[in-house]
């Protein structure tokens, strides 16, 4: 089966989380990831623990279906390296510092000069302009100049950072839909372009909704726990035995609601009747429906609601969410055996496409495993000029 993407060549010069996620994501669909690293490595390959072996699991889950080409790109032949593998690639992605590439001259400039019809894909904490654009920075650093952290957590509690690198990923998915659409864009222009993706703005985007709703009332929003502003209810109580989630997405679904939990008297009370009542009235609910939720099991309250079409689900950790019935069913965990690491077990792509659907075809490689191969295939490098660069550690 052909792959969506099989026709795309990739130099991926990047590391750490938002460049990798984003490489990932297009050689789950069958591009030909060539991940350039220094001759020690991407700092991910040493983020732990854990560890299989000497192996990062980190690192071991991000970089699979990629190639590793070890290459000192400081050194001029690495350069020279790196252009002419340009010649044969559509993308390049990288994530280093702002400025990094252009200081090794390998920047969109230079690139595009070479490969007029190459799409750049550079990622950064903050953008390629604007006064915050040299700031170094991590997830957890946008998260909280983003603003994301100040809505997280419990409320009257101290802000939290979300639990996954939130800011890391939305740009890494920024960052491929973003390569993508100038895919499609050069089909009918024949060119190539600059692509600048930041985490911050990924963030705006993902808080698009909180930000439209303080531009509409000038109510600066703050942390509400498992709760959201703008519907009620919908969060999580505790039962018996453990938490639930609760979605109440319409006035129509509250009045089914209230009798299967046994508050009939709150299904018709002016001070819940409607969403904007039960907002406005938000206190006295929640400890109503707390109250309420405590009389049973989940498993109890599962078969209830369940039956009656209420949205909800329990609060699974991830030792119960990898043996999840639906996930075993969609066979969302795979295995993939990784030459020192042995089987390891990730996530499958999560975009299921009928025709060409992703996979994982191949583990993360170890470092520069795939140097020499992909220079005698791409450059056509003999075994003398291969040896010159060894010798001068320009690769390994």
């Amino acid at each position: 089966m052909t792959a969506a993407l099989g026709d795309l060549v990739v130099l991926d010069l990047s590391h750490a989380l938002a460049g990798p996620f984003a490489s990932t994501m297009l050689g789950d669909y069958g591009a030909e990831i060539i991940k350039i690293e220094p001759l020690d490595g991407e700092i991910a390959r040493a983020w732990g623990p854990p560890f299989y072996g000497a192996e990062s699991a980190y690192f071991v889950n991000l970089n699979r279906n990629k190639k590793s080409v070890a290459i000192d790109l400081k050194h001029p032949d690495g350069q020279a390296l790196f252009f002419k593998l340009l010649d044969g690639a559509d993308i390049v992605v990288e994530n280093l510092r702002v400025g990094a590439v252009e200081k090794l001259g390998i920047g969109y400039a230079a690139a595009s000069a070479r490969q007029p019809r190459v799409i750049y894909c550079s990622i950064s904490g903050f953008g390629q302009d604007g006064p915050y654009r040299n700031r170094a920075a991590f997830d957890l650093v946008v998260q909280a100049e983003s603003g994301m952290i100040s809505v997280t957590g419990e409320p009257g509690g101290r802000c939290v950072r979300a639990g996954v690198s939130i800011a890391d990923i939305t740009a890494g998915m920024y960052a491929a839909f973003g390569i993508l659409t100038a895919v499609h864009a050069r089909a009918t222009t024949g060119r190539g372009q600059f692509i600048d993706v930041s985490m911050l703005e990924g963030q705006l985007g993902i808080l698009s909704g909180m930000i439209g709703a303080y531009v509409a009332d000038g109510i600066v929003p703050g942390p509400l726990g498992t709760a959201y502003g703008a519907l009620l209810p919908y969060q999580t109580f505790r039962t018996e035995t453990r938490d639930i989630a609760i979605g109440i997405g319409s006035d129509k679904l509250w009045r089914t609601f209230c009798p299967l939990i046994g508050l009939d008297a709150l299904t018709d009370d002016p001070r819940y009747v409607t969403n904007a009542a039960r907002n406005a009235n938000r206190a006295t609910l929640v400890a109503a429906l707390q109250e309420a939720f405590l009389a049973r099991t989940y498993d109890e309250w599962e078969a209830i609601l369940l039956a009656a079409g209420i949205p909800m689900g329990a609060v699974n950790t991830l030792d119960t969410v990898v043996a999840h019935p639906q996930v075993e069913a969609r066979g969302a965990i795979v295995e993939s055996t990784h030459p020192t690491a042995g089987t390891v077990r990730m996530t499958a792509p999560p975009v299921r496409l009928s025709e060409t659907p992703g996979s994982v075809r191949s583990p993360a490689p170890l470092l520069g495993q795939h140097t020499e191969a992909v220079l005698r295939q791409r450059l056509a490098l003999g075994d003398a000029e291969i040896a010159r660069l060894r010798a001068g550690r320009v690769i390994n």
